[in-house]
């Protein structure tokens, strides 16, 4: 595989927006879990600061005095144990459940409490009290304006001393850390298995997207060395899928187009074979004698020389429509006039082959912008066509019809006919349906190859079907000027 292949561009992207997605989703969540958390703490703190300081002032009024507070340690330490189980049973979820007289006499076991009061130590931040004229009653924190916070203790309306905490250390600072330690560990492994599970799904996703790029290469690869035989198979909805639709059909007709240039040079050469081979006949005939140089040899001589000449000049013709190189010099033209002029150019071989010629049109002129001697050769053309395969005694019928935008030309003739599958392909090159409109009564069979590319260069249109007459309506429509 490739450094800079598509496949592997796709992967890596994908791969890393997964990532970054992934992680930044994990810095927020652990951004936010603090945030909450801390304020949360805040909240407990406040909640244990006022719950110390309703007791202390319950406590001095029972006293009238920090006397008891300032000699017994241990009734300071109970005090404040006390309000730290308060708000705890206050704070933390638990089942409620109604106690029992049996668990109202019997007393926690001593191991337990002393574990409590150890877990609630470790947890508790240092407090002092300080009586009214700020002289310490108890605790560990000297009096620091700036370093702590100072809170008042007021009884009935009087102050009667003060409570001193470190500022925002929190209640439960060892819960905390573990919380916190435990949210982060828990975000880590979320981040490694989305990463992971990241990694496992992008590689799929970008073989489904690069796989049929991978296989159209290929199919273009050998189309390119000349397999025109070679197909994708893509189903997909997708632009990729309409792509291999599209190549498909290119290849197909670039098949189909190699397969005519086959057939139409070995109908060309089959073509200009056979009046070269009678014409050497005729020579080599009368070089041993057996023919004399009489007006019947030159009359065969001729005819099959002018074949060939017909031939090659509508070959010539066909290679200049086809390359766009055929010249056309556009005007405004009657198209009546050029019409009617191409069939008082065949009455003679109407006459010759008694066929009977029907002109249908209206006495008004029929004006169109094209080039009067190219359409001229369209209408000869077709009309060629329609002697040479018309049998003796039948009909062509020639008619002009004005439409919304254009004007049809229809020309039609009479038997033999053409089967509905084999009207398209009378305007390919060489084509002639042997059985019924053969060679014998044909021409070159390039004729109507050569009318088909002057409409195109009118900006016409032209097509063929079955006639009422039994044989082939061609009918070609030419915009209006």
């Amino acid at each position: 595989m490739r450094t800079g292949s598509i496949k592997n561009k796709v992967f890596v992207g994908l791969l890393m927006i997964t990532l970054l997605v992934v992680f930044a989703m994990a810095l927020m969540m652990l951004f936010g879990i603090d945030r909450g958390f801390d304020r949360y703490k805040k909240s407990q703190e406040y909640r244990f600061n006022q719950k110390i300081l309703e007791m202390l002032s319950k406590h001095y009024q029972a006293e009238g005095s920090w006397d008891t507070l300032r000699n017994e340690r241990a009734a300071w330490k109970e005090l404040i144990y006390h309000s730290a189980f308060k708000v705890a049973e206050r704070a933390l979820p638990h089942h409620k459940h109604k106690k029992t007289e049996h668990d109202r006499q019997v007393p926690p076991p001593k191991k337990k409490k002393q574990q409590a009061r150890f877990t609630m130590k470790r947890m508790l931040p240092n407090y002092s009290v300080y009586d009214a004229k700020k002289n310490k009653v108890v605790g560990s924190i000297n009096w620091d304006k700036e370093a702590h916070q100072y809170m008042k203790i007021v009884n009935e309306g009087e102050l009667v001393g003060f409570l001193v905490t470190q500022s925002n250390k929190g209640i439960y600072a060892e819960e905390d850390r573990q919380f916190n330690k435990g949210i982060q560990k828990l975000l880590l492994i979320m981040a490694i298995v989305m990463a992971l599970v990241s990694l496992l799904l992008t590689l799929p996703i970008a073989r489904y997207f690069t796989g049929p790029i991978q296989q159209l290469t290929q199919a273009t690869k050998k189309a390119s060395a000349g397999n025109f035989s070679v197909r994708t198979d893509i189903r997909r909805n997708d632009e990729l899928g309409q792509l291999s639709k599209h190549f498909n059909h290119l290849v197909k007709t670039l098949e189909s187009n190699a397969i005519t240039q086959k057939n139409m040079m070995a109908d060309i050469a089959h073509e200009l074979r056979t009046p070269l081979a009678v014409t050497l006949a005729q020579i080599e005939a009368i070089q041993d004698g057996i023919h004399q140089i009489d007006e019947k040899t030159l009359g065969i001589l001729h005819h099959q020389i002018t074949t060939l000449n017909h031939l090659v000049n509508d070959l010539y013709e066909l290679s200049l429509s086809d390359l766009g190189t055929m010249r056309y010099e556009m005007k405004s033209v009657d198209v009546l006039a050029v019409l009617r002029q191409s069939v008082n150019a065949f009455k003679l071989a109407f006459k010759q082959k008694s066929i009977a010629c029907e002109f249908d049109f209206q006495e008004q002129p029929h004006r169109i912008l094209g080039d009067d001697k190219r359409l001229c050769q369209l209408f000869y053309n077709v009309l060629n066509n329609a002697v040479q395969y018309t049998e003796e005694g039948g009909i062509v019928r020639v008619k002009l019809n004005r439409e919304d935008s254009d004007y049809a030309i229809i020309i039609e003739d009479s038997k033999p006919g053409l089967e509905p599958e084999h009207m398209a392909k009378i305007f390919d090159r060489l084509y002639r349906k042997e059985s019924s409109r053969n060679k014998k009564s044909g021409g070159s069979g390039l004729g109507l190859a050569i009318a088909a590319n002057i409409v195109k260069a009118h900006s016409g249109r032209i097509n063929a079907e079955p006639s009422s007459l039994g044989g082939v309506k061609i009918i070609i429509r030419l915009g209006k000027a």
